[in-house]
């Protein structure tokens, strides 16, 4: 987008979807970055950098300027774009008055409850951004249980509460790529890059371009270029064996996340939380998004994958950790993930710089010294325009031919497609835009809202699409029924999603695949991944006849969508196949006994034992079930619930040595054998993974 808005002539390929490979995996948060900050800070007055004062001083400089930066691109995004973002409070309880083990190491943050620290922080916070973000504010225990009923309020000595942008990051990145197309830039996906070509100075002009779009029949072309760039995120290095060898030395390190999707009750719908101590030490956020509660996310290191499997260790370790600060009366059951997903965060150093730092959040600009490639890598969503400005600078720079061409750079000014005008709405975008698409399409609000949200004033371009003979009457009568793509139950309200986004997206949105349509046109896959696999054949039945598919290309659409969602996502069945740690919520141990335990004797026998193991996503073989119901310390009339949890023990314990312990989180202080007295919390056995 930068480069085409200076005047250059540029042509993107991206290998697979938009997004599909970290960017739409996201936290959803658009943040100015008190994390660092903070961590900056602690490390300016830790007794450490006494020794070299400038050294810290120096470092802590470049920290602020960072975070500063942080702060214009997240101001840019939240006034340039708002169909696509929103303002998120973001509460922080606190439930003692001095905190032990202090926050980041650093003993005087232990006083930050008591002395008020953490309130003047964020103030100073709202500062930083020229108090562009609404002004944060603390609230009483009593306030809270007001206003966030599901936190544990009465064991709350107050709750800070400052804001952070939220952002639909997978229709953000699409919007990037649209606007990239608007203003003359060639941008294809399913496009791989098969090999690079070289003049005879080994300098890269080009590369051979192939067209994956169809499993079938792959073409490949050659596309010329006077400079390329990689922009591969945390599969850079993969890019780079391209051009520079199999024996690349890496240089970018992955960062693996977890994110669960809970039902709406676990969170008010304007007010999110952060747990900034957890157990691991990381952040973890707990926020409303798309109408349902987004847990996550985890940090762990491992290596890139496009299509990441979920692991259920990290599962279980969310729901364990966002029960800490909520009501003793929610039990968050492993039932209750509606969805779940891997997302790869890159860690760069510049492999060709004159000393090599330590990784860093902070995007890095490398060039190669004889090839002439650039790739960017690092950073984070808020600062997406920042590093792309700061990438075509440094290529400008290094070429006199973009030199004699290029123009300044002009992004900060210009919003993404669906904020401007249009002919149907012809004041932009406004908060009232999607009343205006409900008074004016007759349009449930619902619908109206998530259009407005996801295309913004393109809205009524996606209702011409539907089908005039498909729209029916509501049974209240209210307003006009546009089929959805997902409905749902009688009992239920479906999802806002309509068909007729389907057409529209293959017309004007590059979507190719099912999977494009349910995970990053729409997100009802990372909403409800059964939901999602149950849409699959409407989905390729509605695509098929878009695009004149044959019979076998319906399937193997279907198959490989299929297969996909499979993979990326999990929904409330854990697979536990292959975990180090096993666990299983208390809740769920109770309610599966109980459904087994059908004629009320408090007790399972050793079928009865077998099936619940199943249940748990622990299946046993027949030697290791005779030792579970040993465990169990059954009688010959059965295994009962204060024995029931061992077998959860001893199902991870043949998989995972070395395990020696069985306990309950989430503050829970019952023994074993108090399972049917309290049901809130994880049981939990095994080593966690590193």
């Amino acid at each position: 987008l930068d480069a085409t808005l200076r005047g250059l002539n540029v042509a993107v390929i991206e290998q697979e979807d938009f997004g599909s490979g970290t960017s739409s995996k996201s936290t959803k948060l658009l943040w100015a970055g008190s994390r660092y900050l903070v961590k900056g800070a602690v490390k300016l007055f830790s007794p450490a950098s006494l020794s070299n004062p400038a050294e810290a001083i120096a470092e802590f400089k470049g920290t602020w300027d960072m975070v500063l930066g942080c702060f214009r691109e997240r101001t840019y995004m939240m006034t340039m774009n708002p169909h696509l973002t929103h303002w998120m409070p973001i509460a922080v309880p606190l439930d003692k008055w001095i905190i032990w083990p202090p926050p980041f190491d650093y003993p005087p943050a232990a006083l930050g409850p008591c002395t008020g620290l953490f309130v003047l922080f964020f103030k100073f916070y709202d500062a930083m951004g020229l108090w562009a973000a609404p002004s944060s504010y603390v609230m009483t225990s009593g306030q809270a249980q007001h206003q966030f009923p599901q936190l544990d309020g009465p064991n709350m000595k107050y709750v800070s509460v400052f804001y952070e942008g939220v952002h639909n990051d997978a229709r953000t990145n699409l919007a990037i790529a649209l606007t990239a197309a608007m203003h003359g830039a060639c941008v294809t996906n399913y496009t791989g890059l098969r090999e690079v070509v070289f003049n005879k100075d080994g300098v890269a002009t080009g590369g051979i371009v192939s067209d994956l779009s169809n499993p079938g029949k792959t073409e490949s072309f050659p596309v010329k270029a006077k400079k390329i760039i990689y922009a591969g995120g945390p599969f850079t290095d993969q890019l780079r064996q391209k051009s520079e060898g199999p024996a690349t030395t890496e240089v970018v390190n992955a960062s693996g996340g977890t994110h669960i999707v809970l039902p709406p009750y676990y969170c008010p719908r304007q007010m999110g939380m952060v747990d900034m101590m957890t157990s691991r030490g990381s952040f973890l956020f707990f926020l409303p998004w798309e109408g349902y509660t987004l847990v996550g996310t985890t940090d762990v290191k491992t290596k890139p994958d496009l299509h990441h499997e979920v692991p259920e260790d990290e599962v279980q370790y969310l729901i364990n950790e966002c029960e800490k600060y909520l009501s003793s009366r929610l039990q968050v059951r492993r039932r209750d993930v509606m969805s779940a997903w891997y997302g790869i965060r890159p860690l760069a150093v510049d492999p060709n710089a004159d000393s090599v730092t330590s990784a860093s959040r902070d995007h890095v600009v490398s060039h190669h010294p004889t090839n002439g490639i650039t790739f960017l890598s690092g950073g984070k969503w808020t600062t997406w325009r920042e590093m792309a400005e700061d990438c075509l600078d440094q290529v400008i720079e290094r070429s006199d031919d973009l030199k004699k061409k290029a123009t300044p750079c002009v992004t900060l000014k210009t919003p993404l497609v669906g904020a401007g005008q249009t002919r149907d709405f012809p004041d932009g975008y406004h908060e009232n835009l999607a009343v205006e698409i409900t008074q004016r399409f007759d349009l449930a609000f619902d619908v109206a809202q998530h259009l407005a949200r996801t295309y913004g004033t393109r809205a009524s371009d996606v209702l011409r699409m539907v089908d005039s003979t498909t729209v029916t009457g509501s049974r209240s009568g209210l307003y006009k029924h546009y089929p959805r793509l997902y409905e749902g139950k009688a009992a239920t309200t479906g999802y806002p999603y309509l068909e007729a986004e389907i057409n529209y997206a293959i017309d004007h949105e590059f979507a190719v695949t099912p999977a494009d349509i349910l995970a990053r046109r729409t997100r009802l896959a990372f909403l409800n991944s059964t939901a999602a696999r149950l849409t699959v054949p409407r989905v390729v039945e509605i695509m098929g006849d878009k695009l004149g598919w044959d019979k076998t290309r319906r399937r193997q659409e279907l198959e490989r969508a299929e297969a996909v969602l499979a993979k990326d996502f999990v929904g409330p069945v854990p697979n536990k196949q292959g975990a180090a740690l096993r666990q299983a919520c208390a809740a769920d141990v109770q309610a599966i006994f109980n459904k087994i335990d059908k004629d009320g004797r408090g007790l399972l026998d050793e079928q009865g034992i077998a099936q619940a193991a199943t249940n748990l996503g622990f299946p046993l073989e027949k030697m290791e079930l005779k030792q579970a119901v040993r465990d169990m310390g059954a009688t010959e009339g059965g295994g009962g619930i204060p024995g029931f949890p061992v077998l959860v023990e001893f199902a991870g314990r043949h998989r995972a040595a070395g395990a020696d312990s069985l306990g309950l989180r989430g503050g829970a202080q019952a023994q074993a054998t108090e399972l049917s007295h309290r049901t809130s919390g994880c049981w939990v056995s095994g080593i966690p993974a590193v």
